[in-house]
């Protein structure tokens, strides 16, 4: 199990190892302490992988669209993330805990989840890259003694890359119209 207090204030980079694959891995140096991987080639279901949890996460909905964030292996939402428009959003946790993924830049280049005191809890650079994507991750002090530091640092990668892919997949229908 991977303790994410080693890492407070750490550069941890986001790597897709091949482009032609829908896995990512967040690597701090060149030890990996987390990962991605969607199910197929398209749809959202993808499994996350850090600090010793496993989970899955999948988009639901297209009117009120939300993803829901489940233990690997069970049939139970432990949060629930609701994107607005912008891209920013509200995850709510089972345990009553709320975070808000708000835009950091004029650029929309950088997000973070910030608590409810609004204190930056891990912020994400990125992602960037024509085949494969990369990023990178920042847990802060205020976000490295919270038990769902390793789904927040998933979730953002995980929302940001489906963000993208929806963008791509926009420009290719106004291309071919």
């Amino acid at each position: 199990m991977t303790d994410l207090r080693r890492f407070v204030n750490a550069s941890l980079k986001w790597s897709q190892p091949k482009g032609t694959r829908r896995f990512h891995q967040l690597s701090a140096g060149q030890a990996a302490i987390g990962s991605i991987q969607f199910e197929k080639g398209w749809g959202s279901l993808a499994t996350g992988e850090c600090g010793g949890g496993r989970w899955t996460f999948k988009r639901a909905g297209f009117f009120s669209p939300r993803v829901t964030v489940r233990q690997a292996g069970s049939e139970n939402d432990i949060a629930v993330f609701a994107p607005r428009w912008s891209g920013a959003g509200t995850v709510e946790f089972a345990s009553g805990r709320r975070f808000q993924l708000r835009c950091q830049n004029f650029w929309g280049t950088e997000w973070a989840f910030e608590n409810e005191q609004s204190m930056v809890v891990v912020r994400l650079s990125g992602p960037r890259g024509l085949v494969r994507q990369g990023g990178e991750s920042v847990i802060t002090q205020a976000g490295a003694e919270l038990p769902e530091a390793p789904v927040l640092l998933l979730l953002l990668w995980y929302v940001r890359l489906l963000m993208n892919e929806d963008a791509s997949a926009a420009v290719v229908f106004t291309a071919s119209g």
